[in-house]
């Protein structure tokens, strides 16, 4: 089985992304679990950021667009390595 993974050449396999994160098994050992794991984070850094901005003081409103730029931001550069990764890999 291929891993497609873009930490795989670190010897990460795509079970362990099953196993650990969630993944959903059918993902596994195809490239649509790069884009799984994309989605999945910027939604975790949307929450955690809105968290820590209501933290710092925010109101509601400032707290939604600061986790939305942080989390925006994250998504693009992970969106960028995977593009990178898929090309160096040849699909």
């Amino acid at each position: 089985m291929k891993e497609h993974n873009v930490m795989s050449l670190e010897g990460i396999t795509d079970q362990e992304y099953v196993d650990l994160l969630g993944v959903p098994p059918e993902l596994a050992n195809t490239p649509a679990i790069n884009d799984w794991i994309v989605n999945d984070t910027y939604e975790q850094n949307l929450t955690a950021e809105y968290e820590a901005a209501i933290s710092a003081g925010r109101n509601e409103n400032e707290a939604k667009q600061w986790a939305s730029k942080v989390a925006n931001q994250g998504r693009t550069e992970a969106r960028k390595l995977l593009k990178k990764v898929r090309r160096a890999r040849g699909y």
